[in-house]
């Protein structure tokens, strides 16, 4: 099948996984969890969506760009000669602008929104409940996403994207490492990502079993589950046409219910990934897709990046106006998750629509034309 085809199925994956995410931190504030009784675990372990994206971004990012591979840079490279390769292939370059231009203009108007609150906020006399979250130094990380790379012990700014900062630091990487996955034999790669699930295993007993680990200490979580998502993509092929996928997608789903209300971070996401595994051999195999097919979920999808960049912008808004009113969040749960919900959809249509679509396209169209220094070389 045409491995750069979107995958409807791991795109309404996205619009789960950033839901996931901001129901956890809309808990944080009103603790709803405490009245779902056995099920109150999947919502205080919605951290864990973060690491559902890591895991998404490796295996996706390995499926649609072969080009990086070894069979699609040097076809006829033997091990012997893998030191002789280019550092930086033109194709790496292609690469690194693209995905720039797919994350970056959105996480910088997001800062630039912040700092206009902030501003606004200084000026009529309201400072916010942690000034220091808004220091130069941290300003100056955030632009240069560096927030995640183990500078800051505590969130700045729009604190979710540090994730995004992590995920900067593994496209960074990516081109050698899809490189070098991709010369392992299928068997090895399975114990590649046997190996990554231990080194999570061994990251969550050193901090007190839990991988709710980010800003100083996020690239430890990110890095094993974006390997693990690489080396998913260099086995799907060799087991989509016999395994069933749509049973082991079931599986999965009822593993995650039952290792979260269990407290186990690790066996969720390796629950997770069997999940995306699963989801992602379902369209290797050209079977219809499990829950693509819905329409308006594959929107939520498309929109989940701008979603997943905008709640901090609802809390922060929220907490002022809490503030002002001496209101607290739990004294009126009902407006407070609403206004979270409606404040961080229109954020982030607006969000979508105006900066993030148009900066993708831009930027295709530049990177693709036959003028651009960035244009991949072809296989001769």
């Amino acid at each position: 099948m045409n491995l750069k085809q979107e995958i409807s199925d791991l795109t309404v994956g996205r619009a789960l996984l950033a839901a996931w995410v901001f129901t956890y931190h809309v808990d944080l504030y009103l603790n709803f969890s405490a009245w779902l009784g056995p099920c109150a675990g999947i919502v205080r372990h919605g951290y864990l969506g973060v690491d559902g994206f890591f895991i998404l971004s490796g295996l996706i990012l390995a499926r649609v760009h072969p080009e990086l591979s070894r069979a699609g840079i040097h076809p006829q490279l033997s091990w012997e000669s893998f030191g002789t390769l280019q550092p930086f292939h033109p194709r790496a370059w292609h690469f690194w602008g693209k995905r720039l231009a797919r994350i970056y203009p959105l996480h910088f108007v997001t800062i630039l929104l912040f700092a206009a609150i902030f501003g606004v906020g200084i000026a009529f006399g309201v400072t916010p409940r942690d000034p220091a979250r808004f220091s130069f130094p941290a300003f100056l990380e955030n632009i240069f996403l560096l927030q995640g790379w183990g500078f800051s012990s505590h969130g700045a700014w729009n604190y979710p994207s540090w994730s995004v900062s992590a995920e900067w630091a593994g496209y960074l990487l990516f081109p050698v490492l899809w490189y070098i996955i991709s010369y392992l034999d299928p068997v090895v790669s399975v114990a590649f990502i046997l190996s990554s699930l231990t080194a999570l295993g061994l990251i969550d007993v050193e901090y007190m079993h839990t991988l709710n680990l980010a800003f100083g200490s996020g690239l430890m979580r990110f890095f094993p589950e974006f390997l693990a998502g690489i080396a998913a993509a260099r086995i799907v092929p060799n087991y989509a046409d016999f395994l069933p996928a749509r049973v082991l997608a079931v599986l999965a789903v009822a593993l995650i219910l039952i290792f979260t209300s269990l407290g186990s971070d690790v066996l969720t996401v390796a629950a997770l990934w069997l999940l995306l595994f699963s989801l992602t051999m379902q369209a290797d195999a050209e079977r219809p897709p499990l829950i693509g097919h819905i329409q308006w979920l594959r929107w939520l999808g498309l929109l989940s990046y701008a979603f997943y960049m905008s709640f901090a912008l609802a809390e922060l808004l929220l907490a002022q106006f809490f503030r002002h009113q001496g209101w607290t969040p739990a004294s009126h749960s009902l407006f407070f998750a609403a206004g979270m919900l409606a404040i961080t959809f229109a954020v982030a249509v607006v969000l979508h629509s105006t900066v993030e679509v148009p900066c993708r396209r831009a930027a295709d169209r530049w990177l693709d034309t036959p003028t651009s220094p960035l244009l991949p070389i072809r296989s001769k």
